[in-house]
């Protein structure tokens, strides 16, 4: 059987591929043969799915900042995980521009939790009925009801299909954005952060603020607006009852001795991201707001680090599932923490509710 059947190497513009590239094997899933596939082995090769949404991304990043994101570390993560088990074969797959819960503005395409179920379900079914049995999809999309139906449809696959199928890059960019990681960036970076570096970082919250705009800088920056440098800090309007009820179940979970961390941050996006999507339709809280951040203090030095330090991270946990160190039912991130987001969750409370009915009616 064939070791090496198409072979790709994926680059910005202008520079070459590391000496010994070549021999690295890494295959695009579109310019396979039906006998190609076949000569691989289901069980050494891993799939990259790439899957995000076309949005808004404030007056100076493109529409698809999320979907470059996504298929990036697809990309980079498959090849690095190539380089270092050439045993393993890497495809990748086209990505696939379904998202949920995207800025309601002219430009974004609103799928639905819905869609994105389907979709990726669709696909993981495929991909295991085909004999794979690792499946990563990759995301740059941060919409709470699409990071929490990925998460769900992963652990449905694999549950469904015995595969290993998850979706790590939620749980990274997470850590990255709310600042619990950002030694691992000065550490790539060589440096401190400045201190407008550190006060953007920590500021709660990135939709084409510092990390976004640095991470296009430092690869597309042709892409990116040059009045980056002059747009102030921005954030949507948070709504009040929201923040006041996760405020106070806070509270009664620490009464009861239990951690309230996870809910006060589940509180806080909530409270967001209803408090944009009433901006977007209504004007609630002012002018339309379409980016949160500070993407003046971006720059493609800081950009390169992100980069850096978000591929690592991927890699680590793809490593860990692939090599069986880890299960992929584990890898999850605060997104499945509030199961009333998830795309399957009002019809699974659909058939309960018929389901009671029957048992009452059968009594």
């Amino acid at each position: 059987m064939p070791r090496h059947l198409g072979l790709i190497w994926t680059v910005r513009k202008g520079s070459e591929p590391p000496e010994g590239s070549l021999e690295m094997p890494l295959f695009r899933a579109e310019e396979l043969t039906y006998s190609k596939v076949r000569a691989l082995d289901p069980a050494k090769t891993i799939c990259f799915l790439p899957v995000s949404a076309l949005e808004v991304h404030g007056p100076h990043l493109p529409l698809g900042m999320d979907l470059f994101m996504a298929l990036w570390m697809a990309e980079e993560t498959g090849r690095r995980f190539a380089e270092r088990h050439p045993d393993w074969n890497v495809l990748l797959y086209p990505a696939v521009p379904v998202g949920a819960d995207e800025l309601a503005v002219a430009g974004s395409v609103d799928c639905g939790p819905q869609a994105v179920y389907r979709a990726v379900l669709g696909h993981g079914r495929s991909l295991a009925r085909s004999g794979f049995r690792f499946v990563v999809v990759t995301n740059g999309h941060g919409g709470p009801r699409h990071a929490a139906t990925l998460e769900s449809v992963c652990r449905s696959v694999s549950r469904r299909y015995r595969i290993s199928m998850f979706t790590p890059s939620i749980a990274v960019l997470h850590a990255i954005v709310s600042g619990r990681i950002l030694s691992r960036i000065e550490e790539v970076l060589g440096r401190p952060l400045s201190d407008e570096e550190r006060q953007a970082a920590s500021a709660g919250g990135e939709h084409a603020g510092l990390w976004e705009t640095s991470f296009m800088l430092a690869g597309n920056p042709s892409l990116v607006e040059p009045n980056w440098r002059d747009l102030p800090p921005d954030a949507p309007p948070k709504v009040a009852f929201l923040a006041g009820a996760t405020s106070f179940l806070a509270r009664v979970s620490e009464r009861l001795g239990f951690s309230a961390a996870g809910i006060r941050e589940v509180g806080e996006s909530l409270s967001g991201g209803v408090g944009w999507l009433l901006n977007m339709r209504y004007g609630y809280g002012g002018p339309t707001v379409t980016y949160h951040g500070s993407p003046a203090a971006a720059s493609p030095e800081l950009g390169s680090a992100f980069r850096e330090v978000l591929v690592r991270e991927c890699l680590e946990v793809v490593e860990e599932v692939a090599l069986g160190r880890r299960s992929a039912l584990e890898v999850r991130s605060i997104a499945s923490s509030f199961p009333p987001i998830r795309a399957e969750f009002a019809r699974r409370l659909v058939w309960a509710g018929a389901l009671a009915l029957l048992g009452v009616l059968a009594l």
